[in-house]
């Protein structure tokens, strides 16, 4: 009888998945893969570490990435307390509920450590979007050859990468290609948002779009420096609108504090920030100032021109120049092969250097035509959709293997 209920055990726990995604973008990606297991079988019970997006799409929360989502050492030391917190609390559901497999999204400080963990009870570990290995921190391959059963990557240069290390991986494309792109022009958009700005009008002005991250200390650190370039371009360009995608995990409040400095930001006529409709709102921008991250590979997928910007803890950012390993840190950049759309990163992310850039671009069609020209090539390189659907059959797979 024992034997039959630990099997009966056993056999549940392989209907039951948990997945960890610790920030915004690997929300989103969770959530669309979580859509399409339901798809193929309705009865797979998922656990997860994440937003709103898994919650809606069936997965019983146990820690919420609003508590999770940290960029820099520093900043990770101060959160020690309740990082620890939630990798136990995210063990004890798995011992609880007898999880036999895990799907890790990105977010590799926290997710590597937990693959070890998952690993020792015997848990099946597939990851999903590699760790940037192959720009830094390149020993980690050799800790996931260890750890993780599968790879699920997401560009043809990483299959490779992990072919050559010995690590079981598949190629499965880009997860953004997966959402839907908006269908509305960018006039169209630029006009539903702003129904006074005109054709006639764009002479002189254009749609600005600011994206200051998903994270709050990015925010903290980045917006106040891309509306002071605002202020600074607005007296040669009045009519200027900007548009402002807000994550849909951060508190307006966050936002406010920085808008209060300035009157403009309260005339709806010329400054909207939007929360939950990113790629439309994105869109409908001629030009985006953002923080370099996964918003820059989405901007470039809707054909967007960008200056990439970024600012870290300095001390992270020492060590960060010491070991990172690439020409830029921009992924529209690194996929392009060259670095067309600007970056200005650390002490370069100044108010004064976006305003500047800024005119250049706008003054200079060439070049705005190379940056969109640019994009198409990205747009090409990244692939076909349909990588949520892949990633649900390979999962699906695994469900009732042996971890060997």
């Amino acid at each position: 009888m024992a034997g039959r209920d630990d099997r009966g055990e056993a056999e549940k726990g392989e209907k039951k998945l948990l997945i960890v995604a610790g920030e915004t973008s690997g929300d989103q990606h969770g959530a669309h893969l979580l859509s399409a297991l339901k798809e193929r079988d309705p009865t797979v019970e998922v656990w997860s570490v994440g937003g709103e997006k898994l919650r809606r799409a069936g997965a019983r929360q146990i820690v919420g990435i609003e508590r999770l989502s940290v960029i820099g050492l520093l900043e990770v030391f101060k959160k020690a307390g309740v990082i620890v917190s939630a990798f136990r609390a995210v063990l004890r559901k798995v011992d609880e509920e007898k999880i036999r497999t895990a799907v890790l999204i990105d977010f590799p400080d926290f997710n590597l450590r937990l693959a070890k963990a998952l690993k020792k009870r015997g848990v099946r570990v597939l990851y999903y979007i590699s760790p940037q290995v192959w720009a830094w921190r390149k020993g980690r391959i050799h800790q996931i050859r260890r750890d993780v059963n599968h790879m699920f990557v997401i560009f043809p240069f990483e299959k490779e990468m992990y072919e050559e290390a010995g690590v079981p991986v598949s190629y499965i494309g880009h997860p953004l290609l997966d959402e839907p792109f908006p269908t509305e022009s960018p006039e169209d958009l630029q006009r539903r948002f702003f129904p006074d700005f005109s054709q006639k009008e764009k002479k002189t002005s254009f749609v600005l779009g600011l994206l200051p991250g998903s994270r709050e200390s990015e925010v903290t650190r980045l917006y106040p420096r891309m509306l002071e370039a605002v202020e600074r371009l607005r007296p040669d360009f009045p009519d200027i609108r900007i548009l402002v995608p807000q994550a849909p995990g951060l508190d307006d409040r966050l936002f406010l504090e920085h808008e209060a400095t300035y009157v403009w930001t309260k005339d709806y006529g010329h400054f909207q920030r939007i929360r939950g409709k990113f790629r439309k709102t994105v869109k409908a921008c001629d030009l985006v100032i953002l923080a370099s991250g996964t918003a820059t590979l989405e901007t470039a997928l809707l054909g967007v021109p960008m200056v990439i910007v970024y600012v870290m803890n300095p001390l992270t950012y020492l060590l960060a120049r010491k070991l990172v390993r690439v020409p830029a840190i921009g992924m529209v950049n690194l996929i392009a092969g060259k670095t067309v759309m600007p970056e200005l990163i650390q002490e370069a992310a100044t108010p004064a250097n976006m305003e500047k850039t800024v005119r250049e671009i706008l003054s200079d069609s060439n070049r705005l035509q190379e940056m969109k020209n640019t994009l198409w090539t990205v747009r090409e390189k990244v692939g076909e959709a349909g990588a949520s659907k892949v990633l649900a059959e390979g999962v699906m797979k695994f469900f009732n293997h042996s971890t060997n």
